[in-house]
């Protein structure tokens, strides 16, 4: 057994429980602007107290998939492909990261 397996367990289990309540906040901002004009979303977005929650959102969700993704990969892969998925693997939790984090800041500070 990997000595790795308690703080991994820990940390997904705390990142899980923050995506609770960022989940539930993201889900309600998605309905409220349910067919509503693009702007309204954009300002929606630009708001200081909803850009911050939503890139916390996506970092924590990407975090999280990463971890989970690795588990599974872990167990269930078991020839030299499994170093390539997991290290694709924390490319695409990075790619994700950066792209959100980019959008934001796109919205929020380039226009």
């Amino acid at each position: 057994m990997s000595s790795k397996g308690t703080p991994t367990f820990v940390i997904q289990r705390a990142t899980a429980v923050l995506l609770i309540p960022l989940a539930a906040w993201f889900m309600i901002g998605i309905v409220s602007n349910l067919g509503a004009e693009p702007a309204v979303a954009r300002e929606w977005i630009e708001n200081p107290l909803n850009a911050i929650p939503l890139a916390a959102f996506v970092i924590i969700a990407a975090w999280h998939m990463r971890i989970g993704m690795g588990e599974i990969i872990i167990d269930y892969i078991h020839s030299w492909m499994k170093d390539v998925l997991l290290f694709l693997n924390w490319i695409a939790a990075l790619g994700l990261i950066s792209a959100a984090v980019y959008a934001l800041y796109a919205i929020y500070f380039v226009s």
